[in-house]
């Protein structure tokens, strides 16, 4: 009797195996590829089939899409309707990684959304929400909508907040143009919360009461358990007291070119300012002591706010205290972590990068290369633009490098041109978008010398006959004379405001100290701008909308209080500086 039990009880255990590995390819996955891969080496058939399937999720959770692809290529043309379904949403996962928007829609439109399981139509869904990015902002929210309710208890506070920030970045007059089923309650309430917070946000008061009332009428609807994290502090806003301001520069040792710059920018703006009479200010040299002493001396001193430290390593160290004084960090730390009492304002490329992105998309443009200096810096200037262009579907970005000034200088004395083509930018993520289209912008990230070789040799080649072209605020110095304004004749390029005579108060005071030093010229900006942030910490860190014009753009907070700078255009044109409109 003994052997006809052990066969019954191995014959259910590869039931149950087959059964699990039928069952996981719309459940959740649990293993890497190796394990997965092994397993479907090991058997045949439809089984041999779930396995791989489910290799090709793990591939592509791991980035390998060369893999993933060469396998799902070995499938039969036909197969059962759940592995074939299986199939088609793994092929829109797999461009989804690839930046390939054509074929996220080409994939899910051969997927029925009644045949799969809740954890593959929340993968659905996630496909869908990066489809329509940049392209559909309304079916965009629909698939955030529907994501919710099939997401962890963990991951849904994300989700509402991702809802609500694409909510808010609705214009009127999008918003006026909506036309929603009748059966989209959940949507209809979105847009009322929005409308209640638009109506209100003036008055906190206010603000508080008609958002009770919105959760009182949705008290079913997924903000109304859950509320957005922005209005949530929103609705929290309290002043803080930033009466007492330890201001943390380096004014000796490392960084000490910097130091004195920003401090002048931030006593000149306090001198001018109706709060400065009322607001101490103390110094303290980062190069003299350890940051820890310095904190603590600040403590004691009775500072109620700290403003700085500047040097990068320095913010990490401070961003890992538990200081509990309001920070507004004059760098970022490479991994951010949004803290309820900090905030983090530099001088980044990295975020003039993002805002010329922003600037290209608005104009129109489609397929853009960045031109830049071979080197990190370089790298880190075109991954950030790299990253925020993904962020608006279509054609990846390409990327194109030249060498040092004497290299640029022989090249043209050649007669040489330098061609517009240039190679897709790999995101951090890894992944490497497709770029299919020709070129129709060009953002170049150089100095003047640089990019007065760098436009002729666009010319020479005609590629920027046929786009348009764009440069950072590194090739706008003084001393630039009429024959390189009529040289750049057609060329946009972004500037803080102070540089370009949009801030006159301040840049008069700055000139007058820093003449054409523009790099002095630009850390006192920040520093004036530094105090600006100072005296509105508590609508920066707890209003999400908040914006304050400044002298280095107009600064706006993103979620871990990262504050970003929109840059003014100008364009040259018959020799002259227009602003671009």
């Amino acid at each position: 009797m003994a052997l006809p039990v052990v066969l019954a009880a191995l014959f259910l255990v590869g039931c149950q195996g087959l059964k699990n590995s039928t069952d996981s390819i719309q459940g959740e996955i649990t293993q890497k590829s190796p394990y997965y891969l092994q397993q479907a080496a090991e058997s045949n058939g439809e089984t041999k089939t779930n396995w791989q399937l489910l290799a090709v999720r793990a591939l592509i959770l791991e980035n390998d899409t060369k893999q993933a692809f060469s396998i799902l290529q070995e499938f039969p043309e036909l197969l059962p309707i759940p592995q074939d379904q299986e199939r088609q949403l793994l092929r829109a996962e797999l461009a989804a990684k690839q930046q390939d928007s054509k074929g996220m829609f080409q994939w899910l439109k051969n997927i029925n959304l009644a045949s799969l399981s809740n954890e593959q139509k929340a993968r659905y869904y996630r496909v869908e929400i990066q489809a329509n990015q940049g392209r559909d902002s309304l079916a965009q929210l629909r698939a955030y909508i529907n994501l919710e309710p099939l997401v962890s208890d963990e991951e849904r506070p994300k989700v509402i907040d991702k809802t609500w920030n694409l909510l808010t970045q609705f214009t009127p007059a999008m918003l006026n143009a909506l036309v929603i089923d009748a059966n989209e309650e959940t949507l209809r309430g979105w847009l009322e919360l929005l409308q209640t917070y638009q109506n209100n946000k003036a008055d906190n008061t206010m603000l508080q009461t008609a958002i009770k009332d919105w959760q009182d009428r949705y008290n079913r609807h997924p903000a109304s358990i859950t509320l957005p994290g922005q209005l949530a502090r929103a609705l929290g806003f309290q002043k803080v007291s930033n009466t007492n301001i330890a201001l943390l520069l380096p004014l000796s040792g490392p960084g000490n070119k910097f130091g004195p710059a920003i401090q002048d920018g931030f006593n000149t703006a306090k001198s001018m300012s109706s709060n400065g009479a009322n607001t101490q200010v103390k110094v303290y040299d980062t190069g003299s002591k350890p940051l820890t002493a310095i904190l603590a001396q600040a403590e004691l001193d009775g500072a109620t706010m700290i403003v700085g430290p500047l040097l990068k390593n320095e913010v990490e160290q401070l961003a890992q205290s538990a200081s509990p004084l309001s920070i507004l960090a004059l760098n970022q730390p490479e991994k951010m972590a949004d803290r309820p009492n900090i905030c983090y304002f530099a001088l980044s490329p990295e975020d003039e990068a993002i805002d010329a992105a922003k600037h290209i998309n608005i104009q129109g443009k489609k397929s853009p290369l960045i031109i830049v200096p071979r080197g990190n810096f370089g790298d880190r200037v075109a991954r950030a633009f790299g990253e925020q262009w993904s962020k608006f579907g279509g054609d990846a970005a390409r990327v194109q490098y030249f060498g040092k000034l004497g290299d640029l200088r022989e090249a043209i004395s050649r007669g040489g041109g330098m061609s517009a083509s240039g190679q897709p930018i790999t995101l951090s993520s890894g992944v490497t978008g497709v770029a299919a289209g020709s070129v129709d912008a060009i953002y170049i990230v150089a100095t003047q010398p640089e990019l007065a070789l760098i436009k002729p040799m666009l010319d020479i080649s005609k590629a920027s006959k046929s786009a348009a072209l764009y440069a950072s605020s590194r090739s706008y110095q003084a001393g630039a004379g009429p024959d390189f304004r009529f040289e750049m004749d057609g060329v946009q390029f972004s500037e803080i405001p102070m540089l370009v005579g949009l801030s006159p108060a301040l840049s008069q005071q700055g000139s007058s100290k820093y003449g054409s030093d523009y790099s002095q010229f630009r850390l006192f900006g920040m520093g004036a701008d530094a105090w600006e942030l100072a005296m509105h910490f508590a609508e920066i860190r707890q209003l999400p909308d908040f914006q304050l014009t400044g002298s280095t753009g107009i600064l706006s907070t993103d979620n871990n209080c990262v504050v970003h700078r929109q840059l003014p255009w100008i364009q040259y044109r018959q020799g002259q500086l227009v602003p671009v409109k």
